[in-house]
Parts: C-alpha cells; sequence; structure tokens
C-alpha cells in the first residue's frame, strides 16, 4: 500500500514538471517573437537601421549631386568673367559651357533652361534648379491628394505648380493649364478645406498690370493709355514712396514679386471670402463675406481692421506653413485675367461676364460662392459678379479699388476685369474680398 502511494506521488511529480516545462517553452517561444519583432522593426522600420541606411546614402549623393552642380557653375561664371560677362545662362553658349563643365565631372547631367531658371537633370532622376547663382534641390514631386510635408514640391502636369508645405493637389484638379487647385485637407474631393487655384506666370516680363476692359491704367510706370481721365496706381519692387501704400506693403510687394518671378506663378482664392463660425474661409458653399471695408482708417497708408487684414491674417491663423497670404493685388488680378484671355473660350468673357457671374439680379448666390458650376474660369469661382472684390490698386489718394463687378451691376459695364474706385472706409452689401497666396 505505501509502494503504491509512492508510485502515484512519483507519478504526480513527474506531471507537475511536465507542465512546468511547457509552460517555460511556450513563454520562451513568446519572448523569441517579441525580440524577433523588435529586431525586425529596428532594421526595416520607419527610423530603422536599413531605412536610417538608405536615406544616408541618399543624402550622400544627393549633397554629392548638388556639389557638382555648383561647382559647374562657378567654373562657367570663373569663364565668363574673365571675358567681363557677369551671369551664366543668357545664351545657348553658356548652357554648352555649363553642360561641359557637368560632363567634366563625369556627372551624366543634363544642362537646359536660361538665366532666369537653369535646370540640371541627373540620371538618377534628381533635379537642380539654379537661380541666383544659389543650387536648389534636389527638386520633389508631389502626389495628388497627399499633404505635402517637410519642404515644399513641385508637381507637372502640363505646366508646373508649387505645392506648399501643408496643401495637397486635389484629385482630378492637376492639370496646371486648366488651373490646378490645392486645399488645406487631404484627397479634398468633397470639397471640405480650403482651396486656391495655382496662377502659372511663364514671362515674369508679362507681371504687369494691363487695361483688359473699358478702364486705363494711365501711371507711367506700368501700361499708358491717352485717357487722362482713370489713374489706377499700386506699388512695385522698385516704389519707394508712402503716398499710396506703406512700408509693410512695399515690403509685401518686393517678396511678393519675388517670389513669382522664383517659382513661375502664385495662388489665388477659388472662392471668394467667406464667414463660417466667425472665421474667414476660402471654402465651397458659404456666404460670402461682405459688408466690409477696405481698411478702418481713412488714411491711405494704414491697412488695418478690415478686408486688407483679414487677408493678412489669413494663412497664420489657419496655422500655414511656407506661404503668405494677402489681398488680391492688381497686377495679379490681371494675371489671372491674361492667363483667361489666352485661352480662346474664354477670353471673349472678359469684356462680357454675363455667363460667367451673378449679374443683374438681386442677391447673393442663394448656396454660396462657387456654388453654380457656371460661374467659374480655370476653376476660380465668381471673380465676375456676385460681389466686387477689394483689391491693394489705388486710384487717388482717398479711394481703392474694386473688381470684378457685383450682383446688381450690369455684366457689360462691370465684367470680370472692370475696375471700380471707391473710398476705403465704404463697407457696403457688395463689397467683398479674395485671399491669395505667394510662397515662401
Amino acid at each position: 500500500m505505501k509502494e503504491r502511494k509512492k508510485m502515484n506521488l512519483k507519478m504526480e511529480g513527474k506531471k507537475e514538471n511536465k507542465g512546468i516545462t511547457l509552460i517555460a517553452l511556450v513563454i520562451t517561444i513568446i519572448v523569441l517573437l517579441i525580440l524577433a519583432a523588435v529586431s525586425i522593426a529596428t532594421l526595416t522600420g520607419e527610423n530603422g537601421i536599413l531605412n536610417q541606411a538608405s536615406r544616408a546614402a541618399d543624402n550622400t549623393k544627393n549633397a554629392t549631386e548638388k556639389e557638382q552642380v555648383q561647382l559647374a557653375y562657378d567654373a562657367q561664371m570663373s569663364k565668363n568673367m574673365e571675358n567681363g560677362k557677369y551671369t551664366v545662362g543668357t545664351d545657348e553658349d553658356d548652357i554648352k559651357g555649363l553642360q561641359e563643365e557637368l560632363d567634366n565631372l563625369d556627372t551624366g547631367a543634363t544642362a537646359n533652361g536660361n538665366g532666369e531658371k537653369i535646370e540640371v537633370v541627373f540620371p538618377s532622376g534628381n533635379k537642380y534648379r539654379i537661380q541666383g547663382g544659389k543650387v536648389k534641390g534636389p527638386i520633389r514631386q508631389a502626389k495628388v491628394g497627399e499633404k505635402v510635408e517637410g519642404e515644399n514640391k513641385e508637381y507637372t502636369n502640363k505646366g508646373t505648380a508649387v505645392i506648399p508645405v501643408g496643401f495637397a493637389i486635389v484629385p482630378d484638379l492637376d492639370d496646371v493649364s486648366e488651373g490646378l487647385v490645392i486645399s488645406d485637407k487631404a484627397n479634398d474631393t468633397k470639397n471640405e478645406g480650403n482651396q486656391f487655384v495655382w496662377v502659372p506666370v511663364e514671362d515674369f516680363k508679362e507681371f504687369v498690370r494691363h487695361d483688359f476692359g473699358n478702364q486705363n491704367i494711365t501711371d507711367e510706370r506700368f501700361v499708358t493709355d491717352t485717357v487722362a481721365s482713370s489713374k489706377y496706381y499700386e506699388p512695385t519692387p522698385e516704389s519707394t514712396d508712402t503716398e499710396y501704400a506703406s512700408k509693410e506693403t512695399l515690403e509685401e510687394v518686393k517678396n511678393m514679386y519675388a517670389s513669382v518671378k522664383e517659382n513661375g506663378g502664385f495662388y489665388i482664392g477659388r472662392y471668394e471670402a467667406g464667414s463660417e463660425n466667425s472665421k474667414v474661409v476660402c471654402k465651397k458653399g458659404v456666404k460670402v463675406y461682405n459688408y466690409i471695408e477696405w481698411s478702418d482708417s481713412s488714411e491711405m497708408t494704414k491697412e488695418t481692421g478690415k478686408a486688407v487684414e483679414k487677408a493678412r491674417k489669413f494663412a497664420e491663423e489657419k496655422g500655414y506653413k511656407n506661404v503668405t497670404s494677402t489681398l488680391v493685388y492688381g497686377v495679379q488680378w490681371d494675371a489671372v485675367m491674361r492667363w483667361i484671355s489666352k485661352d480662346d473660350t474664354l477670353s471673349q468673357y472678359l469684356k462680357e461676364s454675363g455667363e460667367k457671374g451673378n449679374y443683374s439680379s438681386n442677391k447673393l448666390l442663394e448656396g454660396g460662392t462657387g456654388s453654380n458650376e457656371a460661374y467659374q474660369m480655370k476653376n476660380i469661382y465668381d471673380m465676375a459678379g456676385n460681389v466686387s472684390e477689394w483689391t491693394m490698386e489705388a486710384s487717388s489718394t482717398s479711394s481703392r479699388v474694386l473688381r470684378g463687378g457685383y450682383y446688381g451691376s450690369n455684366a457689360n459695364t462691370y465684367p470680370v476685369s472692370s475696375r471700380v474706385s471707391v473710398y476705403p472706409l465704404i463697407g457696403d452689401f457688395y463689397c467683398g474680398f479674395r485671399p491669395a497666396l505667394y510662397v515662401r
């Protein structure tokens, strides 16, 4: 009997030991799996060793390519300076010389362009740009629908646009020639974000104000006409007087023009400025922000409180990076007009905009700005009719300029290109505005 009890105890002990061994084995396997997962993540994760090594290799290659472009440019510049020439790219021989220098460095890269903008493309696909003697790049390509992060990127489709950090190209609206649209919301197919349209300025010499309607610009600094009764003023980068503009505006003008020249364009609000939860927005279907003055001061150089200031604060309040928002300048409005005028199907509307705007009615668009699909040109809505929009132009020391006509006006008399002089403290039902963005 005693021997049987001993045997039972031995059997139970063996079972217990066997159970402990199985548990230990399972725990060991789990620990090994965790360690394997950690090791794999360490190697292949976003910040893993392999990805870090790959990024380091890319950074080294990019830095080498960029240095080679700078060396080639400096070498060509040195040759030019020996001949009393202090630029590179003003003629074909310069580009050929730059190409020879790149070949001497055994880069395999190809140079093209002119003195305003020289581009160098490497076999790796990396593209670098030389402007003002400095090399920029590599220039990255944005992807439709995805927000740009880190640094501004480019997008090429029947033209080239610069896509700023924090914005995404709206799907199916990525044709630069027809009006590429960006939004501060990714994949914004439902028009929920603030949206802007890229206005290409391919020839910077054309970035000047012009008379596309029935008024005339007689400012000798710009286009000159024979009718002396209508004068419209706006500062340029060369302006120094503060009779019509503050020092802040003169500085803003310099930065805006420089951006347009460097980037080949700017952004304009796709919609008229609207009000949403007491905040300025640039969204489809929102009630237009009207009854707004140009500023809250009758002094022409005090641009505070109203349309000018609200447009300037727009980007900051939205938390945008790498862009500055402004009230639309007359030169920007005319850049849109010039772009439209080159399209045979749209050019006719510059002087008679009835089919492209809310005119000869007694109220604003019921569905808000952008609610009528017919009232758009190059994907920009309601520049014609609905509300007249304040700009940075002036017609005298006591008046500012509204563009585009409003819902109660005549489409022939006040087409999209028209100018109207108004006292800056007038903030009536027909007065609205639209923000613009320039890339930093």
